[in-house]
């Protein structure tokens, strides 16, 4: 399972605009940023992130060329780039939604991006709020009643 972030813009014209600007984030590492990272930051105009890309490939291989490295450990340094892509990837997205003025509306763990989506919109009761499905968090605490959280009694209850 993988935690999607939901974001949304913040004053929509109605319902179906929510819907349809609403985005979803994966959390976490980005495989295609970490294979191909300055296309997909090129894609996603990610402007400043292309440009600490690219003052880190260039770092990185005028220090490969300096320094008496072997084959391998060239190219684990020329792989430094790529890693910072593939980790800061999903975060540089997020902070450039942010700095457009759309609003984290929540979050989802979901499988694919489309079941992050069923989830989020199913969880929905009004277009207009976010409400939280009510479930315990434990066996326990659903079985136990109303007066117990998890195993333990509120204080002044019978025992």
């Amino acid at each position: 399972m993988r935690l999607w972030t939901v974001h949304e813009p913040r004053n929509p014209a109605d319902t179906g605009e929510r819907a349809d600007k609403t985005i979803f984030v994966k959390d976490g590492f980005s495989w295609p940023a970490f294979i191909v990272p300055l296309p997909w930051l090129l894609v996603k105009r990610l402007w400043l992130g292309t440009l600490i890309y690219v003052l880190i490939a260039v770092a990185a291989g005028l220090a490969g060329s300096f320094l008496p490295l072997t084959g391998d450990a060239g190219t684990l340094l020329a792989l430094l780039a790529n890693l910072y892509a593939g980790l800061e990837g999903n975060d540089l997205v997020r902070r450039k939604l942010a700095r457009r003025g759309v609003v984290q509306a929540g979050s989802v763990l979901a499988r694919t991006r489309d079941e992050a989506e069923v989830l989020f919109f199913a969880g929905r009761e009004d277009a207009g709020e976010m409400s939280v499905p009510e479930r315990p968090h434990s066996r326990a605490a659903a079985r136990a009643g109303g007066d117990v959280l998890g195993l333990f009694p509120e204080p002044g209850s019978a025992r």
